[in-house]
């Protein structure tokens, strides 16, 4: 495969299906199943090639009864001349296989690889849900994104939950991720206060190298209708590799006019592994011109780093 240039045609005649859908994915006549799928085109100036097909994901769900089913696969950084993280080979990573049962309004349980229940970005694990296209440091180099196991939840009310993952298996996803486990214990909490929520979470895991890590961070938000401002803060310790004292954010998102937010986000970090201690500075534009795109432009500036970039995306769900 040479080229992937027919593509953007698709991201073209998304335009055309995507008149405020109430619900996205196409269903399978005579099953509970939905088929959909999302598309990242990303401009980066410091990427190879510039611009490349982030994602290109294949989901598939059902929600039935107590069941919730949730699998998607995805090619990622696919260039225009057909190359995948500098490959031929183009490969497709498992990103998330879930099944969930609801014993009652109270007491959930997910199996399979899902999104690790920790801190507020990590709730939005695909582009078009958040409100930037780059993301914290904390996400990739703190505690894990993903977890390959089980996780319990109780809702105690709808403004309190709690959560416990437990992994002790080998993940199913990826291997190029920073962390790849084979163990993940995570307890974590969410609370909501009017227009303020927040979440405290802590864990250990052990990625299959044999190297292991803790984890602590808390985060809070407050949402009205004007802007939403939100904030996370961790620390990790390990048993090998230095230590990563801090990696926070505040973030806020400005809702200026309908359906466009400009987005400032500052950020800082000490990574005594990477032997990196630095601050971030993100001024970014958020356009959604329907309920299932989103349009993004920021400018990037590091301290330390020689990272300072524009990067812009154009994401698409259908």
């Amino acid at each position: 495969m040479k080229k992937v240039s027919y593509l953007l045609p698709i991201i073209s005649l998304s335009f055309l299906f995507s008149n405020e859908p109430i619900t996205y994915g196409w269903n399978i006549p005579n099953t509970p199943l939905n088929v959909g799928a999302y598309i990242d085109l990303m401009y980066d100036e410091e990427r190879e090639g510039n611009v490349v097909l982030d994602d290109i994901s294949l989901l598939i769900s059902d929600n039935h009864d107590h069941f919730k089913i949730l699998g998607e696969v995805e090619i990622s950084n696919l260039t225009l001349d057909g190359k995948s993280n500098n490959s031929l080979d183009i490969e497709i990573n498992l990103e998330r296989l879930q099944v969930g049962y609801a014993f009652d309004d109270k007491h959930h349980i997910t199996v399979g690889r899902f999104n690790s229940d920790i801190g507020f970005w990590n709730q939005s694990p695909i582009n078009i849900l958040q409100d930037t296209t780059t993301e914290p440091h904390m996400l990739k180099y703190v505690f894990p994104k993903a977890t390959t196991g089980v996780m319990y939840q109780n809702y105690f009310s709808d403004e309190s939950s709690f959560s416990m993952t437990l992994q002790h298996n080998e993940d199913i996803g990826q291997k190029d991720e920073s962390i790849v486990l084979d163990r993940h214990v995570a307890l974590s909490y969410h609370g909501v206060m009017d227009d303020f929520s927040w979440r405290v979470a802590g864990g250990f895991y052990r990625e299959i190298n044999q190297f292991e890590a803790r984890y602590f961070g808390l985060g809070a938000e407050y949402d009205v209708e004007e802007f939403t401002l939100q904030g996370e803060l961790f620390t990790q310790k390990s048993n090998r590799r230095e230590n990563k004292p801090y990696s926070g954010y505040i973030q806020s998102v400005w809702h200026l006019f309908n359906r466009q937010d400009a987005v400032v986000r500052f950020e800082g970090y000490n990574d005594k592994d990477l032997a990196v201690e630095e601050s971030i500075y993100l001024l970014g534009y958020l356009y959604r011109p329907r309920a299932n795109m989103a349009v993004k432009g920021e400018y990037v500036y590091h301290t330390e780093l020689p990272l300072n970039r524009f990067v812009a995306s154009f994401s698409v769900m259908f």
